[in-house]
C-alpha cells in the first residue's frame, strides 16, 4: 500500500523504469488529445471521433461542442497535475496510473453503458471508444509494473 500511497511524496520513483517512461508517453498523447477536445472548434467531436452533426433550431452542436470542450479542460487540468507528479513528485507515478486507470474503466465500464454510441451516430470509427480496450491493457499492466520496488545497490 505504501508504493502507492507513499508517506512521503517526492521526486524519489522507485519502480522500474519502464513504467515511468511508458506514463511520459501516455501524458504527451493524453496532453495532445486532452487540449484537441478543449480547443478545437468542434471539441474534436466531429473532426477526430466522428460524430455526425446535427440540425435543428437552436442548434444542438453548439452545446455538444461546449460539453466536449469542457470535457477537454477537465482532462488538460489533469493532464496538467499529472506533469507536475512527473517532473516533481514521481513518487506519485503508481497513484497517478491509477488514478487514469480509474478514468478509462469508468468511461467504457459506466459511461459507455449509461450513453452506448449507436452506429447512426458516426460517420466512422471514435477512436476513443473502439481503442478504449488498448488502453485499459496497457494502464493496467503498466499500473502493476509501477508498483515493482526496484532494488537498488
Amino acid at each position: 500500500m505504501t508504493r502507492l500511497l507513499p508517506k512521503v511524496i517526492d521526486d524519489n520513483y522507485q519502480g522500474p523504469k519502464i513504467a515511468l517512461y511508458f506514463f511520459i508517453i501516455f501524458m504527451i498523447v493524453n496532453t495532445w488529445r486532452s487540449f484537441v477536445h478543449f480547443l478545437s472548434e468542434d471539441a474534436g467531436i466531429n473532426s477526430i471521433a466522428n460524430i455526425i452533426t446535427f440540425e435543428g433550431n437552436p442548434d444542438p452542436d453548439n452545446l455538444i461542442y461546449l460539453f466536449g470542450s469542457l470535457w477537454g479542460e477537465m482532462q488538460v487540468l489533469l493532464c496538467l497535475i499529472s506533469w507536475i507528479v512527473i517532473f516533481r513528485y514521481k513518487a506519485f507515478i503508481p497513484f497517478f496510473y491509477l488514478i487514469w486507470l480509474l478514468e478509462w474503466i469508468l468511461r467504457v465500464g459506466v459511461v459507455g453503458k449509461i450513453h452506448p454510441l449507436e452506429p447512426i451516430y458516426q460517420t466512422g470509427i471514435t477512436p476513443g471508444q473502439e481503442y478504449a480496450w488498448i488502453v485499459l491493457v496497457l494502464l493496467s499492466l503498466f499500473f502493476m509494473i509501477s508498483l515493482f520496488k526496484v532494488k537498488t545497490k
